[in-house]
């Protein structure tokens, strides 16, 4: 089963690397990339968590979320180049 289709990282690599000692999404990113697409997370985030609460015999609450980064809305090229347009204008 896909868990993160952005970055097509399965669920098998998620128990995987909670067998290796990730205890938090964050540690997965360096594993998998899962989280680091445009979505950063959000798609992904929960199930993640799950996986690796129940992996790690913690709740859920005990495992930290992605850390979500600027943009936190995906923009695009088109939308950024307005901006400066607008500016010069």
């Amino acid at each position: 089963m896909i868990v993160c289709c952005c970055e097509e990282v399965r669920a098998g690599d998620i128990h995987r690397f909670a067998a290796l000692g990730c205890s938090g999404p964050n540690r997965t990113k360096v594993f998998s990339r899962c989280g680091m697409a445009p979505c950063q997370g959000r798609n992904c985030g929960l199930l993640v968590t799950e996986i690796l609460a129940a992996e790690n015999g913690i709740t859920q609450d005990e495992v930290v979320s992605f850390r979500i980064r600027a943009p936190l809305k995906p923009v695009t090229l088109g939308e950024l180049a307005s901006l400066a347009d607008k500016d010069l204008g």
